[in-house]
This record gives C-alpha cells, sequence and structure tokens, in this order.
C-alpha cells in the first residue's frame, strides 16, 4: 500500500469512526476530561480508546501530552510514535513527537520528526524551534541557530524560541549574543523565568555578577517554585564568593525539585570548594543513585577522590565516565593527566577518534586536545605534544574570544600602569590606620599560576594551626577592578575586609593562620595591606620559562584568556614582575619570597623558613605533606600527593624550539 492509498484508508477510517456513536460520545468525554484538567480520568478514557478505536491517532497523541505533564517521559515518548505511525499528515503531532523526543535525548529521531512537521506545516513556529534543538544536541550549531531563527521570523514574540537561541549561543560560547536572546525572550514575555534565570546564566559567564544576581532573583520572583531560578542563583553567589548563601539557593533547588540533579552537582561543588570533600563525596554519590550514568557526576567524583588522595579510585571512575561518554573531555583530560603514560595504543587512538567526532562540542574538543597532550608528553613525544597544546590552546582562545572574553595585552599592560598609579606612596600614607581588621590570621600565598603556589599551601596547611582555604578568589569578588578599589571609603574598606575575613574563616576561626592560595592576588597586595595591615603574604617565583610554559599546558578551569598564547603569557609575566617591583618598594606589608627550584633542593629547610615566617613552631606533620588528608582543589592536586620530585625543573628545556613567543613576550 503506497502513501496516497494509506491516506485514503485512514479517511475511511475517520468516516467509519464518526459514523460509531458509542466511539465518538466516549473522545468526547475524554476531551471533556482535558478541559477540565481532570487528567487522571482523561488518561483511562484515552487508554481505553486505543482498544476501541487503535487506528485513532488522538488518543495516543493525547496520551502522549498526558505522560509528559506527568513527568513520564518515556510513556510520552512511546504513545506520540504511536501516534505518528497512525497519522502522517498532523503537523502538529510531529511536532510535538520533535519536542519529546529531544527530551529524552533521541535527537536524530526528533530531527526526522520536526522536518516532516515542516513538511507538512513550513509557517509552523513550534516545529522550527524544536528542529533548533534537535540540531543542536548534535552539535549543529550553525542550522540549530537558522531554525531557531526561522522560528522567531515566524513568530516575533515567541519568547520559548528567544531562550532556545539564547541556549544555543551560550552552549556555542557566543555570551554576548545569549544575553541579547535572553533580552528579547524577557521583551517578548516579561514573565517568563526561565528567560530571566537563563539571562542570569550568561551574565555571570560575562563576569557581570550584579546584574547577574539581579536577573536571577527576578526569575524566583516571578516562580517560587522554579528549581533552575534558585540553582541559577547558586552559581551567582558561588561566583561572588558567598557560599553560605550560594548553598542555600542550592538547597531551594532541591526542595522544588527533589531530582534537580544539576543542583545537586553544584552543591557538591561548593562543598568541595569549601573544603567539605566528604560532604561532596556524599553529594556526587547522591546523584549516581538517581542516575548512575551522569557523566557529570562521574567526572566531579572523580576530582573529589583525586583530592583526598585516592588516585586509583579516581582512576576508575574517569574511566567509567569515558566508557559511557568517550567525548566528555574533563573526564578524559582528569585521567590523561593522572596516568597518561599509560595509555595503551587503543586509547590513543579512541582520544584521536573523539577529536575527529563532529557532534563533540569545541569545549570538549579543546579538553580532549589537552588529554592528549598530556599522554604523549608522558610517553616522551615532545613534538606531538606541543602540538597538541596548541591544538587546545587555539581551540580555547577561540571560544573565549566568541563569548567576548578574549585577551589583550596592550590593556592588560594599561590595567597593571593604573594599579601602579593608584596605589602609590601618598596613598598608603592616606590609609596607614583604622581602614581594615587587625587581625593576623590572613596568609595571601600569590604569584603567577604554575609556580608552586598549591605545593607551598599544602606545606602550610600540614601544620596542625594552619588551615588552607585554597584558590577561593574572594578579593577580587569582592573589590572588582584593582585600581578602582583604591577610590573605596573608609567605611567601604572595613565593610569589605569584614565580609572578607567573615567567609575566609567558615569553621576555621581557632585556627592560628589561614591560607588564601589565589595567585592573582598579587594585583591587590596594596588593598591588601590596608585591609589587613597584620597578615603575611608568601611570594612564589619559579623559572620564567617553566612557569610560562607550564600554564600553557594547562587547560585552566577559570578563564584565563592569556593562557592561550605563548606571547600573551610572556606579556602577562613581564606586567606582573613590573607590579612585583612595585610593591616591593612600596609595602611594608611582611613578605616571604619561595623560589620553586630551591624549595625542590632543599625542602626542610625552606619549609622550615616558611612555618618560621608564619610565627608557628615547627612540626614535622610539615615534611609529610603528600600524606595529608587535605583535600587539594586546583589543577596540582595528584602532584602534591607524592614525595617532591625534581621531573618539572627545567622541563621547558625540552621544548625550548618551540617556545620563541614566550621568550619574546618575556622581553628576553
Amino acid at each position: 500500500m503506497n502513501r496516497k492509498e494509506r491516506r485514503k484508508q485512514k479517511r475511511e477510517d475517520k468516516r467509519a469512526r464518526r459514523t460509531d456513536p458509542a466511539t465518538k460520545a466516549l473522545l468526547a468525554k475524554a476531551r471533556a476530561s482535558i478541559e477540565a484538567g481532570n487528567l487522571a480520568l482523561a488518561e483511562r478514557q484515552f487508554r481505553e480508546l486505543t482498544t476501541r478505536d487503535p487506528k485513532n491517532a488522538e488518543p495516543f497523541h493525547m496520551l502522549a501530552l498526558i505522560a509528559y505533564q506527568s513527568g513520564h517521559l518515556a510513556e510520552a515518548g512511546e504513545m506520540i510514535v504511536e501516534a505518528t505511525m497512525r497519522d502522517d499528515s498532523d503537523p502538529m503531532i510531529h511536532a510535538n513527537c520533535g519536542a519529546i523526543l529531544n527530551l529524552l535525548g533521541r535527537n536524530m529521531e526528533a530531527e526526522a520528526a520536526c522536518r516532516h512537521a515542516i513538511q507538512l506545516a513550513p509557517d509552523n513556529p513550534e516545529a522550527h524551534n524544536n528542529l533548533g534543538v534537535a540540531l543542536d544536541m548534535q552539535g549543529k550549531t550553525d542550522a540549530a541557530i537558522e531554525a531557531v531563527g526561522e522560528a522567531i521570523t515566524l513568530k516575533p514574540d515567541y519568547g520559548e524560541a528567544h531562550v532556545n537561541l539564547g541556549n544555543i549561543r551560550l552552549r556555542s560560547g557566543d555570551v554576548a549574543g545569549a544575553i541579547a536572546a535572553y533580552e528579547a525572550a524577557i521583551a517578548a514575555a516579561p514573565r517568563n523565568a526561565m528567560a530571566h534565570a537563563n539571562l542570569g546564566v550568561a551574565l555571570r559567564e560575562a563576569g557581570r555578577l550584579e546584574q547577574a544576581e539581579a536577573s536571577c532573583r527576578a526569575a524566583v520572583r516571578l516562580n517560587p517554585k522554579f528549581a533552575g531560578a534558585h540553582n541559577s542563583l547558586g552559581n551567582v553567589l558561588m561566583a561572588k564568593g558567598d557560599l553560605v548563601a550560594a548553598e542555600a539557593a542550592f538547597l531551594d533547588a532541591v526542595k522544588c525539585q527533589t531530582g534537580h540533579q544539576e543542583a545537586r552537582m553544584n552543591l557538591a561543588a561548593l562543598l568541595f570548594h569549601g573544603g567539605d570533600a566528604e560532604g561532596a563525596e556524599a553529594g556526587y554519590q547522591e546523584v549516581l543513585e538517581i542516575n548512575p550514568e551522569n557523566v557529570d557526576a562521574l567526572a566531579g567524583l572523580g576530582v573529589v577522590m583525586l583530592a583526598k588522595g585516592r588516585l586509583d579510585e579516581a582512576v576508575t571512575t574517569f574511566r567509567k565516565a569515558v566508557a559511557i561518554r568517550p567525548g566528555h573531555g574533563e573526564a578524559q583530560a582528569n585521567l590523561a593527566a593522572a596516568v597518561g603514560g599509560a595509555f595503551g595504543d587503543d586509547e590513543v587512538a579512541a582520544l584521536r577518534q573523539q577529536l575527529a567526532e563532529k557532534r563533540v562540542s569545541d569545549s570538549d574538543r579543546a579538553k580532549l586536545q589537552f588529554a592528549l597532550a598530556d599522554v604523549l608528553e608522558q610517553k616522551g613525544d615532545a613534538a606531538g605534544a606541543f602540538a597538541a597544546y596548541a591544538a587546545g590552546n587555539a581551540l580555547r582562545k577561540a571560544w573565549l574570544e566568541k563569548g567576548g572574553r578574549g585577551f589583550d595585552a596592550d590593556a592588560y599592560d594599561r590595567a597593571v600602569d593604573a594599579v601602579i598609579a593608584a596605589y602609590d606612596r601618598r596613598w598608603f600614607d592616606r590609609h596607614k590606620k583604622g581602614k581594615g581588621v587587625s587581625t593576623d590570621q590572613p596568609v595571601f600565598i600569590v604569584g603567577m599560576p604554575r609556580s608552586g603556589t598549591t605545593l607551598v599551601e599544602q606545606i602550610a596547611a600540614s601544620h596542625p594551626k594552619v588551615a588552607g582555604r585554597g584558590e577561593i578568589d574572594l578579593i577580587r569578588a569582592l573589590a572588582g577592578d584593582a585600581a578602582a578599589a583604591a577610590s573605596r571609603d573608609d567605611a567601604g574598606l572595613k565593610a569589605m575586609a569584614a565580609t572578607y575575613l567573615d567567609r575566609l574563616r567558615m569553621d576555621a576561626d581557632q585556627a592560628i593562620r589561614i591560607t588564601d592560595k589565589t595567585p592573582f592576588n598579587f594585583l591587590y597586595l596594596g588593598l591588601i595591606q590596608v585591609l589587613f595591615p597584620n597578615a603575611r603574604a608568601v611570594h612564589c617565583v619559579r623559572d620564567p620559562l617553566d612557569t610560562g610554559f607550564s600554564c600553557f599546558r594547562q587547560n585552566f578551569a577559570a578563564p584565563h584568556a592569556w593562557a592561550c598564547d605563548l606571547a600573551d603569557i610572556g606579556r602577562t609575566m613581564r606586567a606582573y614582575r613590573r607590579l612585583m617591583d612595585h610593591w616591593k618598594k612600596v609595602l611594608t606589608l611582611p613578605m616571604l619570597e619561595i623560589r620553586y627550584e630551591e624549595l625542590i633542593d632543599n625542602q626542610k629547610r625552606t619549609s622550615q623558613g616558611l612555618i618560621e615566617f608564619l610565627g608557628l613552631q615547627w612540626d614535622d606533620a610539615c615534611m609529610k605533606f603528600h600524606k595529608s588528608g587535605r583535600a587539594v582543589l586546583t589543577a596540582s592536586n595528584w602532584q602534591v600527593r607524592k614525595p617532591l620530585y625534581d621531573t618539572a625543573v627545567g622541563k621547558a628545556k625540552r621544548y625550548e624550539k618551540f617556545l620563541g613567543p614566550l621568550k619574546a613576550g618575556l622581553g628576553g
């Protein structure tokens, strides 16, 4: 039977149904139940209709929508497919089929359903919108944007399509485009809570934290039961360093939707960031109880295990994540960094295969390049490793530039010059007394990333009277632009100091010293001296080429666009040295300089000097820092789980022929 004959048969079936009074009456009752909101009764009636009139698509269509509204997606998928098999001429059935199959992750089938709906009704905006979602989930970003754009052309006030366009642009790294799309969604539908919440996400990505918080709070006001709004708010508050408020927001999200996996994972990440590795592990395990194949939860759990020194368990967990989704960049990168040298030829081939896979996002592709580079580095293939590092950095650089987060070395030089100009001797003369908090608890460990700051903090935090907070990035979150912060009035400075200290202490207020290991706090040392005149600073220094090349080899979690280009790394380091020279001239803040190479060469002497500088009695636990049960939260976490080694000293020499741009940037 061809298509024409099938359609003729269906028309005859419909005429037959119209002559069946019992079927017609039951269908009318089922429709009335839907109108009255009695879904349970409607479901029973439509199920009876599937038996009485099995060739009729409408009962299956309605059962699919009822199942969808009840949260039973698998059943909704079964019913909507049954409906399409009974009617290939109704565009709404096929458009809804595309939407439901998208939610089930069956994106190729969803694409086919949407295209059929568009063929039947080219002016159906819902079908174009759902097609865009299906294409986006297959990695076809440009085609997805075109499809959703067509939906908006057909229906300019289509808020959901504007939201989807924003989602697609945000996933592709176009933060500015995402913000514009979400703002258009809000203009079309001002009470769309999802549009406000997603705008908050994009604003957070752009670093506009105050606006991001306002947008998320607007979403919560519009729909207090919308878990996504509370989750987005939690992420913004976490970025602002307010971990207590962030935790409350994530818990609110879970209260609104018990099975909200993203909120649970964010809560686990927050606990981890706050030093509660046990709570973080339990949080990720709870997510995996809900969904054992949640690769993001597996990757997060692996990082927690790694931070706690359980290398074998971490590797097993990363391998499980990779087995489920080979293109998961984070899991592959962590696995490669931990055991890359032991990768077999088949595993290397699998990495390369994922790099060629079109559905892998640019973000994951960059991480896969770093994973491949780490494997080749550990196998001794310097040329291959450098090529992969360069490819990963090129992807990362393009991704950040697309989102308006690229690096301008000239602008960075001007920013550093502005800090130097703002914090001159006259500024310190005006701020000699009474502007901050007199406590001597805070210890600021600064220096370029990859200069040994993690190692120094781990040694210090192994002392029973020292608490290590890691890279909390709280000074920047509170102060904003370093040069502009110099103009804060006395009340503002006191408030900033009090807020910082409250969040630094958390449950470690009894510690004699508390370390903040945020490397870029070197930009704020002038401000820090006024906020905490009795604090101490430790400045970590390492060979410039080793430091710069190590930054190039690291796929930072933070958007460090400067680290994607060797010349930009050199320029950043040159500006950093210029600023540190200035601080040496104008600061009275006690500062100890620790050279990485000296620490490696004579661990005990250097460590004893560190503990003496902190005003504490020596403790032999500081020599056994690698056996500490303390979780380490940075890229160096597995490196500080073993005794000091000297293989990182002089590593750049193996790659020196590739490092011309770094040398030029450094000015040598």
